[in-house]
């Protein structure tokens, strides 16, 4: 009889959540800019702050940092525009090398896997309905982001106005919870930054890298596709597949086979030096979340918010990280999160050294 009471709370544990996620794809106009602001006043934040302890007034500051952040905003769309303008002057050309290429890369599949020119063609027009949905999919993103104009304002007044929402959580809570409190806006306000800073250098560096290697083995428009494959890289692990994944398709469509497997050979290089090299030094230190719970939120909040969820789910991730791990009841759901618990299986660059006897034991 006591399965009854247990059913019922399951139950409606999962219809509050889907009431919830019914709420956030039917709000998203309104709530995807105000939390894209809320990550854009954390990554000023430190700078705002900085001012202020300088004896700048607090108006004065936030004018200075968002205005700022769209000047440097402004400069990286200005590039990738001039960039941008040799390709499409390029356009009509393209196009035809890739027909052109398209159908020599499908007689050649016809000829080794004896798969019918229908059968392809079949396949083919099913990659254009993918690629229609994919289409409608950043133009319902692109219409979110009309609201693009809100954020600069949502920002400043985040900014602030952010000592009044602290003063509004701790009244509602219990003075003996004032400490916890405390606590977690100390480290969101410490972690959070960091890994937003952190994230950027990462992409500038993979802006370096992507252009030095694509110029090197011989790609078109080197410098376009590296910074474009290193803004998919703004998404962890699924980014760079995603703008690799671009490039790759270019250059089949207008080079070579051969030039497509280099790209290949680049994209394992860059991942090996992005997942060990890079963001452990100079991000994974700051939201330690595991890779599961990454891959799983990115697709669900791609699947409710498109491409902005995805672009600002790990940073909320981070922050509820936090709030579990202050919160004794909430301890274990930050665990799970976490990724404390798996150091005896993890294997880094440090941990086969010692297994080779390439480093002391007692390093």
């Amino acid at each position: 009889m006591n399965e009854y009471p247990l059913l019922l709370r399951v139950t409606i544990r999962l219809a509050f959540l889907f009431l919830v996620i019914a709420a956030l794809i039917l709000t998203q106009q309104l709530f995807v800019p105000l939390f894209l602001s809320i990550m854009l006043a954390y990554l000023l934040f430190p700078y705002a702050d900085w001012l202020e302890a300088h004896k700048v007034p607090r108006i004065l500051t936030n004018l200075i940092v968002v205005i700022g952040f769209l000047v440097f905003l402004g400069g990286i769309i200005f590039s990738i525009s001039a960039l941008s303008t040799n390709f499409t002057e390029d356009f009509p050309k393209i196009k035809e090398q890739f027909e052109g290429n398209l159908q020599s890369i499908l007689g050649s599949i016809t000829a080794f896997t004896g798969i019918s020119s229908d059968g392809i063609d079949g396949f083919i027009r099913d990659l254009g309905e993918t690629g229609e949905y994919i289409t409608q999919l950043f133009t319902a993103t692109t219409n979110t982001l009309l609201s693009i104009g809100l954020l600069p304002v949502y920002t400043f007044l985040l900014l602030f106005y952010r000592d009044k929402f602290r003063d509004f959580i701790s009244m509602l809570i219990d003075s003996e919870q004032e400490e916890v409190v405390q606590n977690i806006f100390d480290q969101a306000s410490e972690v959070v930054p960091r890994y937003l800073k952190g994230l950027l250098i990462v992409c500038f560096i993979l802006v370096g890298l992507n252009s030095l290697g694509f110029y090197l083995i011989g790609i078109e428009y080197a410098l376009l596709f590296g910074i474009i494959a290193a803004l998919f890289n703004l998404i962890p692990y699924l980014g760079t597949i995603l703008g690799y994944g671009v490039v790759l398709l270019f250059v089949l469509g207008t080079q070579s086979p051969s030039l497509a497997f280099a790209v290949i050979i680049q994209f394992l290089i860059v991942q090996f030096i992005e997942n060990n090299i890079l963001t452990p030094n100079i991000t994974g230190s700051y939201v330690q979340i595991n890779p599961l719970v990454i891959i799983f939120s990115l697709i669900a909040a791609g699947m409710v918010w498109g491409l902005p969820g995805m672009l600002i789910i790990i940073p909320y991730l981070g922050l509820f990280k936090i709030v579990c791990e202050n919160v004794d009841s909430l301890k274990p759901i930050g665990f799970l999160l976490g990724t404390r618990g798996t150091e005896r299986h993890s294997i880094t660059i440090k941990s086969l050294q010692r297994r080779f006897g390439w480093l002391d034991n007692s390093e």
